[in-house]
Formats: C-alpha cells, structure tokens, sequence
C-alpha cells in the first residue's frame, strides 16, 4: 500500500515505553503483537491486515459523497462509494459513462470508465452491463490493494468484454452470412456497370 501518506503509515500501531503495539479488532475480538523494531512492526501489522482481510480506515471511502451521488440503473439504491454516473456531450448527444475512481501503485489518482449508452436510444440493459463492468473492476482494485499486488494491476484487462469462442454452428452461420455480403456486393458492382 505505497500510497499511503503519514498519518496512515502508523495505523493500528501504538507506541509504548518498551516497543511497538499492534492490534486490530475484528468482530469484538482483540488481535495483537508487540515488536520492539518499528519496521519490524509495520510489516508484521500488513501481515495481520491480510490474514483478517482488514480494510484499512482511509483507504476506501465507507459512504458515497453526497456530491457524486449516483442510482444503480433500474433501481433506487445508491451505487457504492467510488462509482458515479457521468454524462458528456457527443457528437450532439448525451452519452452515459459509469466512472470508478482509483489510485495505481504510486498513489496517482485516476479514474476509468465503462461505457453504457446514448440519449438517443437508451437501454437499461446496456447500462445495468456498464455499471456491472465497473463493480467488477473496483472490487478487483479493493482486492489488489488489500493482496499487496497492485504494482501488477492491469486496468486494461477491464477494457471490453472479450469476444466469446463461437460454437460450430455459430460458425458456419457466421460463414454464410460473409458469403450472402460478398454475393450481394458483386451483384451491385455488376448492375451498376450495366447501368453506365
């Protein structure tokens, strides 16, 4: 968790005469060590976050902003903390964009998106797969942050659902309808010469 700033280096570690104290409490359930060596106790307090899947307080925001408000399409929950509903201007239409915020591994704040739909025509299901796409990627976020492994987080892999394998007769219907486009276009191409 490189992006944490001072006041959050020291979490759940308390000083004492003799060392350093680490406790979490998890469920009503007091969990701690003690070390002498500072360093010694910070890596042993990262420890222990993992092993009881600890959020860290000031890592992920626990309510919505009420600023950047935004409704689960379809529904009148409000999305969790990190995602909104942006509109932007395009092309002379409004389009909707589900937006997560985050921070890379150098504590860079940025934001990603996942496009739902147009003014135009607006669908509820694209959107509800928009919204569902961006969940997907917070929460792998949430979990990178909390498993040590967001140096190798990759947004990417959230671009765009990837094409699925089609079946074989998906195949050869696929096939077919590129051979019935091909014929069409040199029949169009012919009866256009015939016209000059």
């Amino acid at each position: 968790m490189a992006f944490f700033k001072r006041p959050f280096e020291l979490r759940n570690i308390k000083n004492n005469p003799d060392g350093y104290q680490i406790q979490f409490i998890v469920d009503g359930k007091s969990h701690s060590a003690f070390e002498k060596d500072l360093e010694k106790a910070k890596k042993i307090r990262d420890k222990m976050e993992k092993k009881l899947k600890v959020v860290p307080r000031g890592v992920f925001r626990r309510k919505p902003s009420p600023y950047k408000l935004s409704y689960i399409p379809g529904t009148d929950k409000p999305m969790p903390p990190g995602l909104t509903i942006r509109t932007t201007r395009r092309h002379g239409t409004d389009t909707f964009e589900v937006v997560v915020n985050w921070r890379d591994h150098t504590g860079k704040f940025r934001i990603k998106t996942f496009y739902g739909c147009s003014d135009s025509c607006y669908k509820l299901v694209k959107m509800r797969s928009a919204y569902e796409r961006a969940l997907a990627f917070r929460k792998a976020f949430e979990k990178a942050v909390l498993d040590g492994t967001l140096k190798d987080f990759d947004p990417t892999a959230f671009n765009q659902r990837k094409a699925r394998k089609l079946s074989g007769s998906e195949k050869n219907t696929t096939t077919i309808s590129k051979l019935r486009t091909k014929k069409r276009i040199k029949q169009r191409t012919k009866s256009r010469a015939k016209r000059r």
